[in-house]
């Protein structure tokens, strides 16, 4: 089991995709088995799933991240505890679905998701 504590959180006003599609919904401090992290991001996937990025380090070359997070449950774990703490501040699940000015069409360009679901919801056929 992980121990992840977030120790602080700060929300992104901007919520514009990088050149990836990620867009970066905070950035968080937190300890992480033992570890301190200062500066994570708390990240919505261009397929609107939820990750955590570690810190970014200045380097000669500029900044980078030089840490991984190999542990998928403990990126797990973080994710659920920036997540917590990001609703905790005011942050919204509606941040990291799809926005009202993305399609709701899939990639072949129909809305056949959007169709499917509204058919589970209402019970038609």
């Amino acid at each position: 089991m992980h121990q992840v504590n977030v120790t602080g959180l700060t929300r992104n006003s901007r919520l514009t995709p990088n050149k990836s599609g990620n867009v970066i919904l905070a950035y968080f401090d937190c300890e992480a088995n033992g570890l301190e992290l200062a500066g994570c991001a708390f990240v919505r996937t261009p397929r609107h799933g939820l990750t955590v990025w570690a810190p970014k380090l200045e380097t000669p070359g500029g900044a980078r991240r030089s840490v991984t997070i190999a542990d998928s449950q403990l990126r797990s774990a973080m994710v659920r505890q920036a997540q917590a703490a990001y609703r905790a501040l005011g942050g919204t699940d509606g941040d990291w679905g799809p926005r009202e000015s993305e399609s709701d069409k899939g990639d072949n360009g129909n809305d056949d998701d959007g169709e499917g679901l509204r058919r589970f919801i209402t019970g038609a056929s």
